[in-house]
């Protein structure tokens, strides 16, 4: 995986704050790595589950936008959607805006959004004689059900 000029100072710093933090040897290893690596420019395909964890980490908590400010959030967002995990997302999110492409221009019936645990929620909508249904949580937003012509949201 290739590391930009820009992007370069953020993950080593990143990569050596966790490495720090790490009790297990093999681990902080790795991490220690992705520093070293990165400060070459490229860090290698076995370490790149590490770098992905580690940035969705450090951009999720909010570390980097306190620690590294705007600059770092827009370094580490764009290294992020390099990865196979970004890209999987966007693949899996073409398909829902696909399968939600189906309620284009019909008349909303309702609107639903229902918890479903912890971080965790149903959204459905109903639209026409259509009702899809949808799950968030923390991993993403899933089709969960396309009904045609059934009952009402929540029947």
């Amino acid at each position: 995986m290739k590391i930009g000029e820009d992007e370069r100072p953020f993950l080593i710093a990143e990569a050596r704050a966790y490495a720090e933090h790490l009790s297990d040897p093999d681990t902080r290893t790795a991490f220690e790595q992705i520093a070293l690596t990165a400060e070459q420019g490229e860090v290698p395909d076995e370490l790149i589950p590490h770098v992905a964890g580690l940035l969705a980490l450090a951009l999720e908590s909010g570390r980097t936008r306190t620690v590294h400010g705007p600059a770092g959030v827009r370094a580490l967002l764009a290294l992020w959607k390099e990865t196979p995990r970004a890209r999987e997302m966007s693949r899996s999110v073409e398909e829902l805006n696909v399968a939600l492409g189906a309620l284009k221009d019909l008349p909303v019936r309702s609107l639903r959004v229902s918890p479903l645990g912890p971080g965790s929620y149903s959204v459905s909508v109903a639209a026409g004689d259509l009702e899809v249904r949808l799950s968030v949580d923390r991993s993403g937003v899933t089709l969960r059900s396309v009904n045609v012509g059934g009952g009402g949201v929540g029947e």
